[in-house]
């Protein structure tokens, strides 16, 4: 299971200009075309958008941390997040006339969650973006409907209900119908969630330097060394099946 944006690809200016590279895509067809494995990505980005992106067949998508997912036989919304569509659609419209003026912003509605990107605005403009967020967001958040988490660049608007990648990572391995082992690669705060699960039921890692705080046992500088890891275990696979 990996993250997408910092983990399968760098960190990029906008969204649309994280793009697999042909190695990364040659590597996730041959493990998903192998009976042992299943390969998922788990995003925060809305589900169409991330099958756009990575196309590749075979694998499991999870969009917007898992309260939409597809694939391997799988189709699964989560019975709760259909009602928050509405008033996201009405903090977005919010947030997209109070920050109007603001250099390099993007407010992304994604359905079911909401990211406010703000890596191309200038730090001058930062304060002023959270605070508009916080306030615009305030009586959905005070009536616990809504919750604000932050990421790379970003500051995300989603339902306040006890789901993240860690209980779709979950329910990923629990579709798959054996005793699976799972690995994650995740980069950022959101992928925290799914890393601490991780650590008593499988392998966590933290892509990332090494002052960053995780609940990850294991760290990649990278996605370079995330694609350089996969190799290897590509190669590990088919050298023991070769020995056998």
């Amino acid at each position: 299971m990996f993250d997408y944006d910092g983990t399968l690809t760098p960190i990029v200016a906008r969204p649309e200009l994280a793009l697999l590279s042909g190695d990364t895509r040659r590597l996730l067809t041959l493990l998903s075309g192998m009976a042992r494995f299943t390969v998922g990505v788990v995003s925060g980005r809305e589900l169409a958008d991330l099958e756009s992106l990575v196309a590749i067949p075979g694998l499991v998508y999870a969009g917007n941390h898992g309260l939409e997912m597809s694939g391997a036989g799988m189709e699964y919304v989560h019975p709760s997040a259909p009602e928050f569509v509405d008033p996201l659609v009405e903090v977005a419209g919010l947030l997209e006339q109070k920050l109007a003026e603001v250099p390099g912003i993007l407010v992304d509605n994604k359905r079911l969650t909401l990211t406010i990107h703000f890596r191309n605005t200038p730090d001058s403009y930062i304060t002023q973006v959270e605070h508009t967020v916080v306030a615009v967001t305030k009586p959905n958040v005070d009536s616990g409907q809504l919750k604000i988490t932050r990421g790379k660049g970003l500051l995300e608007v989603r339902p306040n209900i006890d789901w993240g990648k860690g209980e779709a990572i979950e329910k990923i391995r629990q579709d798959c119908g054996d005793d699976s082992f799972t690995m994650f690669f995740g980069d950022d705060e959101t992928d925290e969630n799914a890393l601490k699960w991780l650590s008593g039921t499988g392998i966590g890692i933290v892509v990332g330097p090494e002052n960053r705080q995780t609940a990850a046992r294991y760290r990649v500088n990278n996605s370079a060394q995330v694609l350089q890891l996969l190799d290897r275990i590509l190669c590990c696979f088919i050298e023991s099946r070769s020995s056998a």
